[in-house]
């Protein structure tokens, strides 16, 4: 057996991920667009921005580290395939095999019970034996499973001979903090014990009929509270004229202006919600007739840096970068420059949290845009 307890300052940094180390802890962030979650839909694209283990380490091996993570979503690259933590319900995706991923959704512990307590440390336990694999969660066993792909595949012992990298990605707006890391590897099966196993979390929960009521029902009560404000205050704008539209599965709530093309959405997924905005792209017909019906973000970024340009400068940074997931055949590229800067982004949103600050940006933004497009119609530019 050989304990490698990891020194947190020799973690490698890749692509666009920063790191502090202070006091002991290592927070680890990045400034560029991971996507939230179905990430295997962007090859590898989402692996390049990661702060790495130094070394390469054999199975059996068992990982265990303290973290603590503020906003979604947190993933472990794991030789070719990954564990993802603190992702929403629509992340089907939530593991990948580290000898032979699949790329497809559902497939084993794809759908496992991954969240964590936001803003607050909790032990994390991660062991692959030959023929069993285990994810722990603050002691609580959440994933278990004898069926992964590598423990069948017929190169699994010249792969482990190589040994398999371990690096850390979080998505962007997101900080995962870590007070340690050990990776245990062991000479014959890393010891698992099957304790506080929770057959809840395999069980389909209880279809209800997908109302705004009921989605708010499923949520934490302080969002509860912010997505009524939020009801009120869209379908106060005028000229904008917010319609409310609840998905058909309960997972996601979008107002549309469909006279200025332009949407907001709320993911709902307990505390491991999302938000998102932007001017949307119109799909119907063939995919060369595919557009937007406007697109005022530049502008409106204009407008705002002229009363509040930190507030700009936020939703700008906050923009959803484009990830490559498509390369040339990709439709959904928005290119914007703002302040001398230009970011290319996916389908030109604006990803945020779901804090009083990102809630209280939203509102901000749409009031600029909405008295902006109340002036342009008063001047006579639009109808």
């Amino acid at each position: 057996m050989k304990e490698n307890h990891i020194n947190l300052g020799e973690l490698i940094v890749h692509g666009k991920k920063e790191t502090r180390l202070e006091n002991g802890i290592l927070d680890i962030w990045t400034t560029h667009s991971v996507t939230p979650y179905l990430f295997n839909l962007y090859g590898d694209s989402f692996k390049k921005h990661n702060a790495a283990l130094p070394g390469k380490y054999r199975l059996p091996f068992r990982i265990d580290m303290t973290v603590r993570l503020d906003y979604p979503l947190f993933i472990m690259l794991i030789g070719d395939g990954h564990i993802s933590f603190g992702s929403p319900w629509q992340d089907n995706r939530k593991t990948e095999d580290p000898v032979k991923p699949s790329g497809k959704p559902n497939q084993e512990g794809n759908v496992f019970e991954n969240s964590l307590p936001l803003g607050a440390f909790i032990d994390i336990s991660i062991t692959y034996n030959r023929d069993e694999m285990q994810v722990l969660i603050g002691g609580e066993e959440r994933l278990y499973s004898r069926k992964l792909a590598y423990m069948r595949a017929k190169d699994l012992t010249e792969r482990n001979m190589e040994g398999f990298e371990i690096k850390l990605v979080v998505s962007k707006l997101s900080t995962l903090s870590i007070k340690n890391i050990t990776v245990t590897e062991y000479d014959d099966a890393a010891p698992l014990t099957r304790v506080g196993y929770m057959e809840k979390f395999h069980e389909p929960g209880e279809r209800v009929k997908a109302t705004f009521d009921n989605v708010l029902a499923g949520l934490p009560e302080e969002l509860k509270e912010k997505l009524l404000e939020m009801d009120i205050f869209f379908k106060s704008l005028r000229p904008l004229r917010f319609k409310r539209i609840v998905d058909k599965n309960g997972g996601k709530i979008t107002y549309v202006a469909s006279d200025f093309g332009i949407s907001y959405a709320f993911i709902a997924s307990g505390k491991q919600s999302l938000q998102h905005f932007g001017w949307y792209l119109i799909t119907a017909g063939k995919a060369e007739t595919w557009h937007v019906k406007a697109d005022y973000m530049e502008e409106t970024l204009s407008v705002i840096t002229e009363s509040d340009p930190q507030l700009a400068e936020r939703i700008f940074y906050a923009l959803n970068d484009c990830v490559g997931c498509y390369g040339s055949r990709c439709l959904a590229k928005r290119l914007y420059t703002f302040n001398g800067q230009k970011r290319l982004t996916c389908h030109g949103r604006v990803m945020l949290r779901t804090c009083d600050g990102d809630f209280n940006d939203i509102q901000a933004f749409f009031c600029y845009l909405n008295n902006m497009m109340e002036c342009k119609i008063t001047a006579g530019e639009l109808k």
